[in-house]
């Protein structure tokens, strides 16, 4: 496989890595922070990091020729396409290295001070993270520029590269990397003391030598000291490797670009190591092929160059897995699930003998409306609402809740009183009146006296209980006697089973609240 064929390939990688960017800057924008546990700091290395992997991949819509003439290739003031991918690429390193260094700098002042950043550090970083490469890279284009050198994008030049571009990116990752080791070197002590600590005050105690709170005080902070670093580690260790890869590439990628212009310098060494390809090439009648091995000492080698691209391609597919979470999945799944509603049939797992509401048949029975409620009342006791036939339009009594059946035994019984006495009431209740709660009056038509010969009407006015005081004053005066004296009136008179006085001869009959029954 050719050269410039796989230069072509890290394309398509980058385009990877350029997905994968925006799909995690879409999921900070849309999810909640829940699902994506967002930070600044996050955000704005995810962009920078789609900032330079957007330089890799704009050549492919816009393959333009590389070269200006058969010796000369484009720069940025011959090709759009050179200028734009350059520039991208210059301001996209020098973003990303700036934001992991605001990065290693916040861990920093976590684990080895104690400060938490604040609003102060935040409007900091934005200015100092923005602000600084877009003037470098002003810097950069102004006074050295890009132009094609190797693959499909344009790289900066070589004349005063070092002074514009490299030499502050590299200072700057630099910084980074001494942060880092600054505060992994804190953490690894503070991590043994608390082990030594700890060990030296059990073994105080168990031989009794000094007392068990002798040293709980520096044991105390120095475990404290640790589970404070320990969450911190627990919470950053993403960004933090996130962090090493990029630095890692960036200062691998500038030491191959170094590397790369040192070659075209003009110095003793490069002199003579073209003076041996040349006397190879003459020697060998013009057969290049034949001087390989004397030309590969003037150039860097293909497998170095190809790793450099592969792994600035691959920037955004670890940024992806190292500060996404397999909780942004199941964020996309509530989102599209409550966008588009699954639609089931809500019979779908009823059973095929479950009967519904709308199944069942219609009652017979209606309750009564509010208003008729109201009016179905008595002078002296409220009427309960009763369930009755919806089907009867038969008109309803306005003392009575029930409707009127003369085919009942109490309607036959009422129309022979009535035939009697000639007064007819259907409505008619024996607990009107409240003087007669207990016992029916005595003008009642079920009265037990109406058939007493010497019965008047005149009776029916007699207050109940003056008669029933009298009827207790001949039981009280009877019994002081030694005897009971038969009322005047019993309800077994007609009876043919009365002996006398209203008794009953048959012992199978007996008296239930004046009433005889058969047993």
């Amino acid at each position: 496989m050719s050269f410039q064929r796989i230069i072509h390939g890290t394309t398509y990688v980058n385009l990877a890595s350029v997905v994968c960017c925006c799909f995690l800057l879409l999921s900070f924008a849309v999810l909640p922070v829940e699902y994506t546990h967002r930070h600044y700091l996050s955000v704005c290395l995810t962009i920078a990091i789609l900032l330079m992997q957007l330089s890799f991949v704009i050549p492919m819509g816009n393959p333009d020729t590389q070269c200006y003439d058969k010796i000369t290739p484009h720069d940025m003031y011959s090709s759009i396409n050179c200028a734009l991918s350059g520039a991208l690429l210059l301001g996209g390193g020098w973003s990303t290295v700036m934001w992991a260094f605001l990065r290693t700098l916040s861990v920093h002042l976590q684990i080895c001070w104690q400060v938490v950043p604040g609003r102060r550090f935040f409007l900091t970083a934005l200015a100092a993270g923005w602000s600084i490469p877009i003037v470098f890279l002003a810097v950069a284009l102004s006074v050295t520029g890009v132009s094609f050198r190797f693959g499909e994008s344009c790289h900066i030049n070589s004349r005063n590269g070092l002074q514009t571009f490299w030499g502050p990116l590299l200072a700057v990752a630099a910084g980074s990397i001494v942060t880092h080791t600054i505060t992994f070197c804190y953490c690894i002590p503070v991590y043994l003391r608390s082990l030594f600590e700890d060990k030296q005050g059990t073994s105080n105690i168990s031989n009794g030598s000094a007392l068990p709170y002798s040293n709980s005080v520096r044991t105390v902070t120095a475990a404290q000291a640790f589970r404070r670093i320990r969450r911190v580690i627990a919470l950053q260790w993403r960004g933090i490797f996130v962090v090493i890869i990029i630095i890692t590439d960036v200062v691998f990628f500038a030491t191959v670009f170094l590397q790369f212009d040192g070659t075209t310098q003009k110095t003793p060494e490069n002199v003579r190591h073209a003076y041996e390809w040349l006397l190879c090439v003459v020697h060998n009648d013009g057969d290049k092929t034949k001087c390989q091995s004397e030309a590969n000492r003037l150039v860097v080698s293909e497998g170095i160059a190809i790793s450099v691209l592969f792994l600035l391609s691959m920037n955004g597919i670890w940024a992806l897995l190292l500060l996404g979470r397999p909780s942004i999945f199941q964020g996309w799944y509530e989102l599209t699930k409550s966008i588009f509603p699954i639609k089931r049939n809500p019979g779908e797992f009823v059973s095929y003998d479950a009967r519904r509401v709308s199944d069942l048949p219609e009652s017979s029975y209606e309750m009564l409306e509010s208003k008729q409620r109201d009016t179905m009342t008595t002078d002296h006791t409220s009427t309960l609402k009763v369930p009755e036939p919806s089907l009867n339009s038969a008109p309803r009594g306005t003392h009575s809740i029930r409707e009127y059946n003369p085919s009942t035994i109490s309607a036959q019984l009422r129309e022979r009183a009535d035939a009697t006495t000639n007064i007819y009431d259907p409505t008619y209740t024996p607990y009107q009146n409240s003087y007669s709660l207990r016992s029916p009056p005595l003008s009642s038509p079920f009265s037990p006296f109406r058939d007493r010969p010497n019965f008047s009407p005149e009776e029916s006015n007699i207050n109940m209980d003056g008669r029933r005081r009298a009827t207790l004053g001949k039981l009280r005066s009877s019994s002081n006697a030694g005897s009971v004296a038969s009322p005047q009136f019993s309800p077994y008179a007609d009876s043919p089973c009365i002996e006398d006085h209203g008794s009953p001869r048959s012992p199978n009959i007996g008296r239930l609240g004046g009433i005889g029954i058969a047993k």
